[in-house]
C-alpha cells in the first residue's frame, strides 16, 4: 500500500513539474516574454503613446475594454495600452524590431491567443483554445473581435447573412460586426439555409448563433458528454420528456438525435423537417415502406401523433 502511494505521489510530482516546465517555456516565447522579462521602469503609461498613436488611444477609451484597464489600482502590466501591446520602453528601444511590441495584425493565431488569454483565462485556457475548431482553422481572437471600436456598426446586407434591420437581440459589443453576419463569413452554407422558408429566427434577431453553439468552451463543457439534443430541448422543453415510451432518436440515444428528422438551420419543409412525407419515417422504418400506406405522412394520418414520445402508447398512437 505504501509503495502504491509513493508511486502515485511520484507520478503527480512529475506531472506538476512537467506542467510548470511547459508554462515556463511558453512565457519565454513571444509575446509573453515581453511581460515576463520587463522591469517596472519599462512601463511608461498610456500618455506616452499619445504623441505617435493619438487616434488609437482616443478610440480605445470608447471600447468595452477601457473600464477594466484604466484603474490606478491595477498593476502596470494590466493597465491601458501596455496591457495588450507590451511595455512601452521596450517598444521605444526596439522600434525597428518586430518582436519589440505586440502588433496583433502581424502575429500568428497562436501568438494572438497567448496575448489575449493573459487576461481572459477565465473564459478558457490556452490548452482548451487549441482544441477548438476555430483554432484548428488558424483563426484567432481578432478574427472575430475588435479591440479599438470603429464607427457605429450598420447591418451588412452584403454578407452571406445579416440580421434584418430593427432586429432586437443585440450582439456582443466587442464583435467586429453583428454576430449572424460575422459567423456567416466562414459558415456560408449554414447562412444560406436561414434564407429558406422555415428557419430558426436568427435573421429576425430573436436568436444568436451562440444560443446553440459554444464558441468559447470552458473546462466543464469540454469534460462532460453533451447530447446532440441538448441545445434543442433548451427551448423545446416539451419534447424532452421523460416519456414512458421513448422514441429513440428524440430521446437522444441513437443516431443524430433531433437531426435525424430536422435540419437545424433551415428547411423548405414545415417544422424544419428533412422530408415532409412518410419517406422521413421510412429512413429508419424501412419495412413499412412496402406494407404500410398511411396518408401523406405518418403523424398527420391520425395515428403516430406522439412521435417525440408517449406516456400511454408504445406505438406513439396517443400522448
Amino acid at each position: 500500500m505504501a509503495k502504491h502511494v509513493f508511486l502515485m505521489t511520484g507520478m503527480l510530482l512529475g506531472f506538476l513539474l512537467l506542467t510548470a516546465a511547459r508554462q515556463h517555456a511558453r512565457e519565454r516565447t513571444f509575446p509573453l516574454m515581453l511581460f515576463t522579462q520587463a522591469k517596472a521602469d519599462d512601463y511608461l503609461g498610456t500618455e506616452a503613446c499619445v504623441p505617435c498613436h493619438r487616434s488609437y488611444v482616443v478610440s480605445f477609451r470608447q471600447s468595452a475594454h477601457a473600464p477594466y484597464m484604466e484603474g490606478a489600482h491595477l498593476p502596470p502590466e494590466r493597465r491601458g495600452c501596455e496591457a495588450c501591446h507590451g511595455p512601452g520602453a521596450v517598444h521605444l528601444r526596439e522600434v525597428l524590431e518586430p518582436k519589440g511590441v505586440i502588433r496583433y495584425s502581424k502575429m500568428t493565431a497562436e501568438e494572438v491567443s497567448r496575448a489575449c488569454l493573459r487576461c481572459h483565462g477565465a473564459t478558457m485556457r490556452p490548452s482548451q483554445w487549441h482544441r477548438t475548431a476555430h483554432a484548428r482553422a488558424s483563426l484567432s481572437c481578432i478574427s472575430c473581435h475588435q479591440i479599438h471600436p470603429r464607427s457605429e456598426k450598420q447591418p451588412n446586407l452584403a454578407a452571406p447573412m445579416a440580421r434584418l434591420p430593427g432586429a432586437r437581440k443585440p450582439s456582443h459589443p466587442l464583435l467586429k460586426e453583428e454576430e449572424a453576419a460575422l459567423c456567416s463569413r466562414c459558415h456560408a452554407p449554414q447562412a444560406a439555409e436561414f434564407r429558406l422558408n422555415f428557419h430558426h429566427p436568427l435573421p429576425e434577431g430573436r436568436m444568436l448563433c451562440t444560443d446553440c453553439h459554444e464558441v468559447h468552451p470552458d473546462r466543464e463543457s469540454l469534460r462532460r458528454v453533451r447530447l446532440i439534443r441538448e441545445p434543442c430541448v433548451h427551448c423545446h422543453a416539451d419534447k424532452m420528456g421523460p416519456f414512458v415510451f421513448e422514441h429513440d432518436p428524440a430521446a437522444g440515444w441513437m443516431g443524430d438525435s433531433c437531426l435525424e428528422c430536422h435540419r437545424p438551420h433551415g428547411s423548405p419543409n414545415p417544422r424544419m423537417l428533412k422530408l415532409f412525407s412518410r419517406g422521413l419515417c421510412a429512413q429508419c422504418h424501412t419495412e413499412k415502406g412496402v406494407q404500410h400506406y398511411p396518408a401523406r405522412n405518418c403523424w398527420e394520418s391520425g395515428c403516430h401523433v406522439a412521435h417525440h414520445g408517449s406516456n400511454t402508447n408504445p406505438l406513439f398512437l396517443s400522448h
